[in-house]
């Protein structure tokens, strides 16, 4: 179950909590056992979603659910990305078949560990369908905030609170390391996708994707825990 808190009383807009992100992220930076990562930065703070500034959840200008605040600006053009059947049904593909990494530079290796941000770089710098997993996450969440209304999200208990925890920020973005972070969004999504009725096949994929094992793909097993709710949503005829 989720462990951050919920404050999400109704479907769309959230609370505006930018006294106690900045809290979080002062506390996390000056602890001893620092939820950020081995480097001393929380990896999400460093990301420019479609280059517009202060364009991430941890960010107070962020503002979910409003009708201003750089979420807002993210969204709308994250809703004209993929405002196509065509547009969607690509990601979805994409995100089902995440590329193999390239082989360790020393070793030659094509199954190092590489950490999660390397592999989200490399994935998305290829120039192919593979966009940044940082929107991955906004799609999720816009399909997750339109599935309230039609109950695409699972219902009670379902996806909702998924999207209330990643508003919140902590459990996605601040608490822990990036893998961690990966780790809980997959085990958080995981849990709920019988909520979707999805096919004994899907079901079956879910179940095989690893995040435990030694070396294991995480970027990957994240893109392909996304793909397959998006699919079992209807989100390729659905849109945003």
């Amino acid at each position: 179950s989720i462990t951050a808190p919920l404050h999400v009383p109704v479907p769309v807009a959230l609370s505006p909590r930018i006294e106690s992100i900045n809290t979080i992220l002062m506390a996390s930076s000056s602890s001893p056992s620092s939820s950020s990562d081995h480097d001393g930065s929380h990896s999400s703070e460093q990301q420019l979603l479609y280059g517009i500034p202060n364009s991430s959840w941890t960010s107070p200008r962020w503002n979910w659910g409003y009708a201003s605040g750089t979420g807002h600006d993210c969204a709308a053009i994250c809703r004209r990305r993929f405002g196509t059947r065509g547009a969607r049904a690509d990601l979805v593909e994409a995100l089902l078949r995440p590329s193999p990494l390239l082989p360790d530079s020393t070793t030659g290796n094509a199954h190092y560990a590489a950490s999660i941000s390397e592999a989200d770089a490399q994935r998305s710098g290829g120039g192919g369908n593979e966009p940044p997993f940082d929107e991955v996450k906004l799609v999720l969440a816009l399909a997750w905030q339109r599935g309230r209304w039609d109950g695409s999200d699972g219902g009670r208990d379902g996806y909702g609170d998924v999207l209330s925890a990643m508003a919140d920020a902590r459990r996605y973005e601040i608490e822990g390391t990036s893998e961690s972070r990966a780790k809980a969004l997959v085990q958080d999504m995981r849990s709920r996708f019988h909520k979707l009725q999805p096919s004994e096949e899907d079901v079956e994929v879910m179940n095989s994707i690893d995040v435990d094992g030694e070396g294991c793909d995480l970027d990957a097993a994240r893109r392909q825990c996304a793909g397959l709710v998006l699919k079992a949503m209807g989100f390729v005829d659905g849109g945003l």
